[in-house]
């Protein structure tokens, strides 16, 4: 019994550390929630050190109650006064995702950019989800490069 009680605190440890390396910074998700049409998702920005010294961020875009079997496009927009207030208005776009029967869906995409994104820099970013009369919209929110 105490071998296995060890085992599973040993498990218990691995799972735990395995959480911590695969969740967000502070600050760097928001929620989506729409300005217009149905549904609601989040985001979710991790910046590694893939192209260190230089800018990598895995994205993640999760969207549920939207028109089922329908494709939106998801966009960002970049900010480089990183102050929480996004006011640049050209949206570049990540790509589509596609929602299932039941209105839902996910995607991921992966960024990478050269200066003047290099080590340090902070920038803020808005995600929004857009088609067929509906927009999501996050939070606007500060990334820091790795």
């Amino acid at each position: 019994m105490r071998k296995f009680g060890r085992m599973m605190g040993v498990a218990f440890l691995v799972a735990a550390a395995f959480s911590a390396v695969v969740q967000a910074e502070p600050g760097t998700q928001s929620a989506l929630t729409a300005s217009s049409g149905q549904g609601a998702g989040h985001v979710l920005v991790s910046p590694t050190a893939k192209d260190r010294p230089t800018f990598d961020v895995q994205v993640e875009v999760n969207v549920r109650d939207m028109l089922p079997n329908s494709t939106f496009t998801v966009q960002r927009r970049v900010d480089l006064n990183p102050d929480g207030v996004c006011t640049s208005t050209t949206w570049l776009t990540n790509g589509p995702i596609t929602t299932s029967e039941g209105g839902a869906g996910a995607q991921h995409f992966e960024v990478e950019r050269g200066a003047p994104f290099v080590s340090g820099v902070r920038f803020d970013v808005q995600f929004h989800v857009i088609g067929n009369g509906t927009e999501l919209v996050s939070d606007c929110f500060t990334v820091t490069v790795k």
